[in-house]
């Protein structure tokens, strides 16, 4: 492992922190009140290239498309409060790492100049019908990535934000949520995980198209792993539907759904993939759909973000970057776990009135979030934390993939991983439970590192925004 991690070092695929190693540049801070809200809405599709080989994410490797469902496409929302701005960006694909973001960022310096927008989040919706995006499906010791694709999708990223910017309009926000039933399953245990789906409504003043933010905790995989067709999955179906009977824009935005979390199966014996996707997306739109006591939220806004140094325990998280395939900066120092390295990161707070929303880079287990079922030994959960600023712990959303992806995030009292092989090699405990997740997630320090970055980016909110209840 020394030796490996030395090679990497000498080759300059790795940082040290002593050694003038730059840092990742964080969204900027942002905070401000006004007598109503500025919501705007963009879409781009993300074009396939002509270019070759175009690998399918999320399952196994070395499976390229075999025909296109729908395209992906990356939805950008502009959210103002007097003079706070913030601008999401939500993407089709299976996750981006930090490096990937930063190019949008950078791709976003003129909207920023004319905007005076600088806190610019860009998440994943984590969609497995989508094209590697993270380089991790490809042949062997290859990135699996196609870089004509990662061209148009900051493209269209871009595209998105401006066409958000254009469309912004006054109106109100109101948040609601619908609880859902035999939607989701945890296929590890203990089995914890929210059932709702939570809704932040934009409604115009003058009437016309609104915007909908929808948080819930699932994978989107349907589809499931034979899938050999691009789509957005349930999060595009969710987002038909919902334009075609009401006229408002949707983004879909994965919650924690480390555990992990994913739709169950909704179609009858035998398993046909389009119809379960179908169904999948009916029901949650429909559950979208009968959401009706709804609490308007007041419009004022608080955004900091905070860079974090996540400790390194996983060498596989070296070995891709060392292929070329990882977009992630690793440096020597700081937060450093069993590599001696540690992963520069991003963990961002917001809140829109009395709604906060954790803004995490990865797939973190639920009960980080909640707090239920943690033992001596893990992290404060995302919840208490919120609520030890005076926030309501009840509209307490997540947006997960947000900045960065690095895998799960696992609380460390489950955190299990091979004594031979740690992290190449999948296990399973004394009581039968897999560990796959520790197989892609960055080490078990994780959610510590995860939970302090929130505590520092919720200290940092504007004063007004801490005690919102």
């Amino acid at each position: 492992m020394k030796i490996f991690c030395g090679l990497l070092a000498a080759l300059g695929l790795i940082g040290s922190a002593g050694c003038g190693a730059e840092k990742i540049a964080v969204p900027g801070s942002s905070d401000g009140e006004g007598e109503s809200w500025t919501v705007g809405f963009g879409c781009s599709d993300i074009a396939v290239p002509d270019s070759s080989p175009l690998y399918i994410a999320g399952y196994a490797s070395d499976r390229e498309i075999e025909d296109i469902r729908d395209l992906m496409q990356a939805r950008a929302v502009w959210i103002q409060a007097g003079e706070g701005k913030v601008l999401l960006v939500a993407v089709d694909c299976i996750g981006l790492a930090v490096g990937t973001i930063e190019k949008i960022r950078a791709s976003l310096a003129d909207f920023t100049k004319e905007t005076g927008c600088d806190s610019i989040h860009v998440l994943s919706v984590h969609t497995h019908a989508g094209l590697d995006t993270l380089g991790l499906w490809g042949k062997p010791l290859r990135d699996g990535k196609n870089p004509d694709l990662m061209e148009n999708l900051i493209s269209a990223a871009t595209k998105a934000a401006w066409n958000a910017y254009a469309d912004k309009t006054d109106g109100k926000i109101s948040f609601g949520f619908a609880e859902t039933e035999n939607m989701q399953r945890d296929s590890r245990n203990p089995v914890v995980y929210d059932p709702s789906i939570y809704q932040l409504r934009f409604a115009p003043d003058g009437g016309g198209a609104g915007v909908r933010l929808l948080f819930y905790d699932a994978h989107a995989e349907s589809l499931r792993g034979d899938n050999l067709r691009l789509s957005r999955d349930f999060p595009g179906v969710i987002a038909d539907i919902i334009l075609e009977k009401t006229g408002d824009r949707a983004v879909y935005i994965p919650g924690a759904i480390g555990g992990l979390i994913m739709t169950s199966v909704q179609c009858e014996e035998p398993f046909d993939a389009e119809e379960n996707l179908m169904i999948t997306g009916r029901r949650l739109a429909d559950y979208v759909l009968s959401i009706s006591d709804e609490d308007e939220v007041s419009p004022s806004l608080s955004c900091r973000s905070v860079r974090s140094d996540i400790p390194l325990d996983n060498s596989v998280f070296m070995y891709y970057r060392f292929l070329g395939a990882l977009d992630h900066p690793i440096i020597r120092g700081g937060n450093k776990g069993a590599t001696g390295y540690s992963i520069e990161s991003v963990v961002s707070a917001l809140t829109l009135g009395d709604v906060t929303i954790a803004l995490i880079p990865g797939e973190i287990f639920p009960e980080l979030i909640s707090g239920e079922a943690l033992e001596e030994g893990d992290p404060e959960s995302i919840k208490s934390i919120a609520e030890s600023f005076g926030r309501n712990g009840d509209k307490l959303l997540v947006a997960g993939l947000c900045n960065d992806e690095l895998g799960y995030i696992i609380p460390p009292s489950q955190y299990l991983v091979s004594e031979k092989l740690p992290h190449f090699e999948r296990i399973t405990d004394e009581n039968g439970e897999d560990h796959y997740e520790e197989t892609n997630s960055v080490g078990k320090g994780a959610a510590k590192a995860i939970s302090d970055a929130f505590r520092e980016a919720m200290g940092g909110l504007k004063a007004g925004n801490q005690d919102h209840i």
